[in-house]
């Protein structure tokens, strides 16, 4: 793979997010996600989510203490119509209407999105550092041939 990720460029709206979020660095992110994701699989918190737009799964990048080298958020979750009744212990975000790079990472699970994101590391895209974003719907979760769109909040 090359240093410099394919990427074309997109815009969201403003969206609103309900999920479960830990804190963590790409120090321990690989295990730290890794285990919220297992977590996810096990008890499945999306099962209480009331105005879920949509059947797709996000995971969100979030609260950064500045570039990728530093601590972050991490939270599983979906979109959601509106925020209110959301279940305890999960967080509610709005994210704010923003331009993205959109990348696609396709292969082994997870090692497709860890190559993705070093990529992303890499190359000399102008990052916001707000929120960045990874869709998974059901080609997601073949674990020998996914495709998981990553969104980078761009400037």
């Amino acid at each position: 793979m090359s240093s410099q990720a394919d990427y074309i460029l997109t815009h969201f709206s403003e969206f609103n997010f309900v999920g479960k979020s830990i804190k963590t660095s790409n120090e321990t992110a690989e295990v730290d996600i890794g285990n919220l994701w297992a977590q996810f699989q096990q008890k499945n918190w999306l099962d209480g989510v009331k105005n879920k737009a949509d059947d797709k799964i996000i995971g969100i990048y979030y609260d950064y203490e500045g570039d990728f080298t530093k601590p972050y958020s991490f939270a599983i979750g979906c979109k959601v119509s509106s925020r209110d009744d959301s279940p305890e212990g999960l967080v509610a975000l709005t994210i704010p209407s923003s331009n993205y790079a959109e990348f696609l990472s396709r292969g082994k699970m997870p090692d497709c999105i860890i190559d993705t994101w070093v990529d992303i590391w890499n190359s000399d895209i102008e990052r916001n550092y707000t929120y960045d974003f990874e869709v998974y719907d059901l080609q997601s979760f073949d674990p020998e041939n996914a495709h998981v769109e990553i969104f980078i909040a761009v400037k």
